[in-house]
């Protein structure tokens, strides 16, 4: 949540100072606004890189005597060319939509590395992963009964996992929080249980057993009860006939914004409480673990890029001064700080020009919630500065709108000393189709 006038950056070895100006992997952020206009998603590729290899080496140390698949969590930005990249590095996917599934596909990932999640599927979505060969993780009895016929009318056999409700308190903002039984996700463990005994022996695959508590998860033991319950389950289901080959215990894997109160765990003390879990629940090394990571992969690769419009200072009637920074970029470009609060750490690109006062970061959009940050301090700016946004890489642009009738910012990616365009910039003609 936004933290008054504290201002905390997040270390990054990918975004620096040189010279007293920002760059990504040394190529300066102004260069890239100035090629590709603001508002500007920026990612880093090196820097996606370098989380999945600190997610993987977790795993071989926390869980070194089983298998393991990292399925990128593609609704955390599921631009086309940051998946092909994580698709070769060996990762695999998890999608939450038939959209989400084309293009995993598309992207390069096989059938074999994708898992759906997603508390309600259509019958067309539905048919879409039985076709494909996915894996797909249901959360209802409706949703079985729903893809029984849809296997059997295809003649061909649907590969599902059972993702159950632990009801562990991953102590997270509420939006994010998804393990508890008052939220829509997942299966009670009663429900579960009974589930895995019928399906042993069905028409259905009953392949893995599966949980996610949430985001931003900032205690490893929720973790490891979370991964104990869920191996308890698999275990169970196995030894009652079922195929158990995997146990999916979800992401979570926290990433600093900047504001945080205390240390997040470190991802070797999330391997490592995973792995004792599993063990707790005596998994057989067979049994693969399947981590689910999106934010933990791309949140801190990238920045959004906005530029001063104007500064406005209002007074009120009280003698009370409060001070505007109104930049391109919106809450169509990073909806995060509207829609629950979140912080994203500000940053003028270029040196600072003197003392920081207190100022509310907004953007163009007319709603009285398009803000990026309230009583920021932030250095004196002038029209035409550049600000950065940091920690923007995950629910930046993939949750983006074209409100006020703003098309698309572009999205860019700095890989190999180059830059890829992700993503064009939006034309106002395309944003309707008037026949």
């Amino acid at each position: 949540m936004e933290r008054g006038t504290r201002q905390d950056i997040p270390e990054s070895a990918h975004f620096r100072r040189e010279d007293g100006e920002l760059t990504c992997d040394g190529m300066p952020l102004r260069a890239l606004a100035e090629a590709h206009g603001t508002p500007l998603h920026v990612l880093s590729e090196s820097a996606v890189r370098a989380a999945y290899a600190s997610v993987t080496e977790a795993l071989r140390e926390g869980a070194p005597e089983r298998p393991h698949l990292v399925c990128y969590a593609m609704k955390a930005n599921g631009s086309p060319g940051l998946l092909r990249r994580l698709a070769a590095l060996g990762a695999g996917c998890d999608v939450v939509s038939g959209g989400e599934l084309y293009w995993a596909l598309r992207a390069g990932f096989p059938a074999d590395r994708i898992v759906m999640s997603g508390v309600g599927k259509t019958d067309a979505e539905l048919e879409a992963a039985v076709r494909a060969g996915v894996s797909i993780h249901v959360e209802s009895e409706g949703e079985i009964e729903a893809l029984v016929p849809i296997a059997e009318r295809l003649g061909r056999p649907a590969r599902i996992g059972l993702r159950i409700n632990p009801n562990v308190d991953a102590a997270t903002h509420p939006y994010i929080a998804t393990g508890l039984f008052d939220t829509k996700f997942g299966l009670s463990m009663e429900l579960g249980r009974r589930l895995g005994r019928e399906l042993a022996k069905g028409p259905l695959v009953l392949e893995s057993i599966s949980s996610h508590i949430g985001s931003q998860i900032g205690e490893v033991d929720a973790l490891k009860d979370a991964a104990e319950i869920t191996a308890a389950l698999a275990v169970e289901c196995r030894a009652q006939g079922a195929p158990i080959a995997r146990i999916d215990v979800g992401g979570g894997w926290p990433v600093a914004y900047g504001d945080e109160d205390a240390a997040f765990p470190t991802y070797r003390e999330i391997g490592v409480a995973i792995g004792r879990g599993l063990r707790a629940a005596k998994a057989p090394a067979d049994l693969a673990l399947v981590v689910e990571p999106g934010r933990a992969l791309v949140g801190q690769a990238g920045v959004l890029l906005g530029r001063v419009l104007f500064e406005k200072r209002q007074q009120s009637p009280q003698g009370q001064l409060r001070r505007f920074v109104i930049v391109d970029a919106a809450m169509t470009e990073l909806i995060r700080p509207s829609l629950y609060g979140a912080y994203h750490a500000i940053e003028v690109v270029t040196a600072d020009r003197g003392a920081p006062s207190p100022c509310d970061v907004v953007g163009p959009v007319c709603e009285s919630g398009d803000f990026f940050a309230r009583d920021r301090l932030l250095p004196p700016l002038v029209r035409g500065d550049l600000i950065a946004l940091r920690t923007t890489g995950a629910y930046g642009a993939a949750m983006t709108s074209e409100y006020n009738a703003r098309p698309r910012a572009a999205e860019v990616m700095v890989a190999f000393g180059g830059v890829e365009i992700l993503r064009p910039r939006g034309r106002v003609e395309d944003l309707h189709d008037e026949g």
